[in-house]
């Protein structure tokens, strides 16, 4: 987010010769596991390398809970990273949070207004998802002979095509844990955004706007004729509700599946990973189909926020927002960078390479709405899909209780 730092025949990182503080550690949480661990590792090694500075990672799936547990014992680490600003924002009202102020990013302005309190920025985004995607099958839709939909009744019509032909059109599955439903509230998101624009979608984000609205209940119908209706996805309503978000087996298997996927950058390894090296590649992407102009695209992106304002960790995140470090974390395939500076050559892959592309010319971009809420607000709003799919017939009090959340979350 921060951009490229790079001293040219220094022979050391940006950040190796900018300080000399004497604490040489940086404790940093966050949510990467396995794989996603691995790839941070990989990406700060040359920093530890050229620094001495020893990044020491944590990663726990439960990353809220611990880190509130660490700030009320006093002792938070110096760098938090969650998936929700919601989540490490509410921070700043305690003052735990130190001023990021300064940094340079190399990413367009919208980047830095998740982060952003009362015009100081106390967060950054260190790796990007677009999400507005939709994963599709090509031999299967070719089944139907239509192409990509481009407007949102194109692609209820494919919809139907793909039903009447006795072909399974959707992947769907809210299952995550503690988090179960997530997947949903991203449908409804595109849907406000599309639908209605981005000023209707920061003040429903933002808090300003009643659930109970004309617009946020468009959406929810709209997603409902999909996520609802019988052989749109396998197992029904609940095969959606006990179906886990991972779905690239069902996108992929040729014998049966689906033709359609709802679903971020961030599956893209997933994908690549169950497609076995020198065969063809059977997926491929495009963007949420509006109705009938350009609409913003969602993003999202894992934030960083520094509770110990130490030089070490300071470095790091100088670090991390460089150019260099953006495309070390895309050669791995799994995030995207919102560096301008970062070239389409670094990402692993064709499909990945379009989606930074897209990522990189996007007209405008929000920030995913639920992920701006405050938790309480979030939970409440992952809960309500679940409950909409199990009786798309309680809306009305769905969306009155998520006003009544609203009125305390605020």
């Amino acid at each position: 987010m921060f951009g490229a730092l790079l001293l040219v025949g220094a022979g050391c990182l940006p950040v190796a010769c900018s300080t000399g503080g004497s604490d040489r550690v940086v404790d940093v949480l966050g949510t990467w596991e396995g794989n996603e661990q691995e790839v941070f590792e990989d990406v700060v090694a040359p920093f530890e390398e050229d620094t001495g500075i020893d990044v020491r990672f944590k990663g726990t799936r439960d990353v809220a809970a611990v880190l509130a547990g660490l700030v009320d014992e006093g002792d938070p680490p110096e760098i938090a990273v969650l998936s929700s600003p919601g989540d490490l924002l509410h921070y700043a009202k305690t003052n735990k949070l130190a001023p990021l102020d300064g940094l340079h990013p190399g990413y367009a302005p919208e980047w830095l207004a998740p982060g952003r309190v009362n015009g100081r920025q106390l967060a950054v985004v260190l790796k990007a998802a677009l999400k507005s995607t939709i994963w599709f099958n090509p031999a299967k839709l070719a089944r139907v002979g239509d192409p990509k939909p481009t407007t949102w009744t194109q692609l209820q019509s494919t919809t139907a095509k793909l039903r009447a032909a006795g072909i399974t059109p959707w992947c769907m599955g809210l299952a995550s844990s503690t988090t179960s439903g997530w997947p949903g509230t991203d449908w409804i998101e595109d849907l406000v955004l599309a639908r209605s624009g981005s000023d209707i979608y920061d003040a429903w984000a933002g808090g300003r706007l009643s659930w109970q609205s004309k617009e946020i209940r468009a959406a929810w119908q709209a997603w409902g004729e999909l996520s609802t209706s019988p052989d749109t996805v396998p197992g029904g309503s609940i095969g959606t509700l006990l179906t886990g978000f991972d779905k690239s087996a069902e996108l992929l298997d040729p014998r049966g599946g689906c033709v359609f996927d709802h679903q971020g950058s961030f599956v893209s390894g997933n994908y690549a990973d169950r497609t076995p090296p020198g065969t063809r590649r059977d997926y491929d992407t495009f963007a949420f189909p509006g109705f009938g102009t350009p609409s913003p695209r969602e993003v999202a992106g894992d934030v960083a926020a520094m509770f110990h304002a130490t030089p070490a960790a300071r470095d790091l995140l100088d670090y991390l927002i460089s150019t260099q470090a953006q495309e070390r974390w895309v050669r791995s395939g799994t995030a995207l960078s919102p560096d301008r500076n970062v070239s389409p050559k670094a990402y692993r892959d064709e499909v990945t390479q379009a989606l930074g592309a897209e990522l990189a010319g996007a007209p405008a971009i929000r920030f995913d709405a639920s992920d701006l809420m405050p938790t309480t607000m979030r939970s409440a709003f992952q809960r309500a899909v679940s409950a909409y799919v199990s009786a798309p017939a309680d809306l009305d009090r769905i969306l009155d209780d998520l006003d009544r959340v609203r009125a305390m979350a605020y």
